[in-house]
């Protein structure tokens, strides 16, 4: 992703980086004999991107949403003064105090301290490679590895990493598909002082419940909090003179992300919906938007067209998910065009308010995988211990998996969305036990918002005023009940039929042409895996798994491809 690079060394930088190979790109270098820093960012929110170079030097990348108010706060005269503020009297963690999505660099010249740091949600990716001659860093894994080509520096194939892909179809904390490159995790910080290298945590997810809040006094602050988060992200546009573009579909979470915003007054929105034509997505979304008078865009995923793009989409995420997670993203943004826009306003991770992560079962099982077919190969011992299911689901799932999605457009603009703000995660998380899924979120919007309760929910295709009944964990209307029985006796998944925002088994098996990309882009590759165990692991996940389970393993075959394959890589 457009970001940041750079190499630190006593023995002196190598560099050597390759070329910027994106169009468009601002390219900004500072140098001596025992650093290298470069950025490559995109042209929209230079404000909030420092590139510094005197007492400090002081980089910040992507977008910082409470700056103005950092400045005032600090009495500062720009954005790099008030940062230098923050560190001189907060300390090094003083980046904890930014809001947004972010990462960025410091480096104390006369201590010699650096620092390097991603946001509280990790969505703003630095991934990171100790050398023989120092550490190099980067906001791609393209950019360590075209690095590593160029100075002829070993790298390797991580199983470990593979196993992941193909189980959980994402990474499990800071792994990749490399063992020399590793993923600076949420809430993380590098800190390099004597040439000791060090990570450190600055924010912490902690679902300890407080069982002294009242159901009342809940509702009240988590309104308040998520009215906070979604002014200060939509306010970001209006200070840049920009347009708002929101994602929405037939969810909750994007629901209230745009109603919300709407009730705030920011009227003249843009709400895009990407999903199979005709399913309650498009349908829900449509009927919210043109009550509301926004504007409306709605791009049709039909026939699965979009997973083809297998080789732009390794490119992309490297590997790191499977890439039918966020190719639909990356098919409806690079057809939009975002000049006149601002931030992309998402729902993610609402279930962070639906009460989803406040599993405190101290019997952790390690939930959350796309397929169980090759479960037993995961190797928990090589990963952290948790305090609870809850905290494992959301650190990995959602922060490593789910928000893979913004990689696309962050090719072109910045992504945000007010569940994701800190200090509503720090307050959602204590919420106490006693409290089924979605039960205070419901609570909420009847009575903060009953105005969008009036349309359909997708996830129960009826409005949450309609009579729910709750079988095998799964909720579901009275009136829906019937069909969904019906596909549970003959083993129908929505998967192979319409009824889904993107059904990839009904176009694997309706759509001749993504059905033969998809099986010879395996035969032709398959060959190329040369630890055997792993091969016929694929084999099996391919040809006995469903359509999802076959993304996982071409994703898996691509990236190797692509890094490992003859001529490639160092090894």
């Amino acid at each position: 992703m457009p970001g940041i690079l750079g190499e630190v060394s006593k023995r002196g930088v190598l560099k050597n980086f390759g070329e910027n190979k994106k169009k468009n790109l601002i390219v900004d270098k500072i140098e001596s004999k025992n650093y290298y820093l470069e950025r490559r960012t995109i042209n929209k929110f230079l404000n909030d991107k420092v590139f510094w170079d005197e007492k400090y030097i002081v980089i910040t990348e992507g977008v910082i949403l409470n700056s103005l108010k950092l400045i005032e706060k600090y009495r500062a005269s720009d954005f790099k003064s008030a940062i230098i503020k923050m560190y001189e009297t907060n300390g090094e963690k003083f980046f904890g105090e930014f809001r947004g999505s972010f990462s960025g660099l410091f480096y104390d010249k006369q201590k010699d301290i650096w620092l390097i740091y991603t946001n509280h949600i990790g969505d703003k990716q630095i991934f990171y490679s100790k050398t023989e001659n120092g550490i190099i860093f980067g906001s791609e894994i393209n950019y360590l590895v075209e690095y590593m080509r160029n100075n002829n520096i070993k790298y390797t194939f991580d199983k470990i990493g593979a196993y992941f892909l193909l189980t959980y179809g994402y990474m499990l904390e800071d792994y990749t598909l490399f063992k020399e490159i590793k993923k600076l995790n949420a809430g993380k910080y590098i800190k390099i002082k004597n040439d000791n290298f060090e990570i450190h945590t600055y924010f912490e997810v902690d679902n300890t419940p407080d069982n002294t809040l009242t159901e009342e006094e809940i509702i009240e602050n988590v309104d308040k909090l998520f009215r906070n988060a979604v002014k200060l992200e939509f306010e970001k546009d209006k200070e840049y003179g920009y347009k708002h573009v929101a994602s929405l579909s037939g969810g909750l979470d994007s629901r209230m992300t745009t109603w919300v915003a709407h009730e705030l007054g920011y009227l003249e929105q843009l709400n895009v919906t990407f999903s199979q034509t005709d399913y309650l997505d498009e349908m829900i979304a449509k009927e919210i938007a043109r009550d509301l008078k926004h504007e409306w865009l709605f791009k049709a995923l039909d026939n699965g067209h979009y997973l083809m793009n297998l080789n732009e989409m390794i490119k992309i995420n490297f590997g790191n998910c499977l890439y039918s997670g966020n190719a639909h993203v990356n098919y409806f943004i690079k057809t939009f065009n975002f000049n006149s826009y601002g931030l992309y306003h998402t729902g993610q991770v609402g279930g962070i308010v639906k009460g989803y992560y406040l599993n405190r079962n101290n019997n952790l099982e390690y939930g959350g995988e796309y397929s169980k077919l090759l479960f037993n190969k995961i190797d928990f011992k090589k990963i952290n211990t948790y305090e609870n299911e809850g905290i494992f689901k959301l650190k990995n799932r959602q922060f490593n998996g789910t928000l893979q999605g913004n990689l696309p457009p962050q090719n072109y603009t910045e992504v945000i969305s007010p569940f994701l703000d800190p200090d509503l995660i720090d307050y959602a998380l204590q919420i106490p036990d006693g409290y089924k899924e979605n039960e205070l979120f419901i609570k909420w919007i009847l009575k903060k918002y009953p105005g969008a309760a009036e349309y359909k929910w997708e996830a129960i295709n009826g409005k949450i005023t309609d009579k729910t009944i709750t079988i095998m964990g799964r909720t579901t209307t009275l009136k829906a009940l019937p069909r969904k029985a019906f596909n549970k006796i003959f083993h129908k998944s929505t998967m192979n039929t319409k009824k889904h925002m993107n059904p990839l088994d009904y176009w694997y098996r309706t759509n001749e042409n993504l059905k033969n990309f998809i099986d010879s882009t395996f035969k032709e590759n398959i060959s190329l895996l040369e630890n055997n165990e792993l091969k016929k692991d694929c084999q099996k996940l391919f040809t006995e798994g469903n359509t999802i389970e076959k993304t996982q393993v071409l994703t898996l075959l691509s990236a190797y491809k692509y890094y490992f394959g003859e001529n490639n890589a160092k090894t």
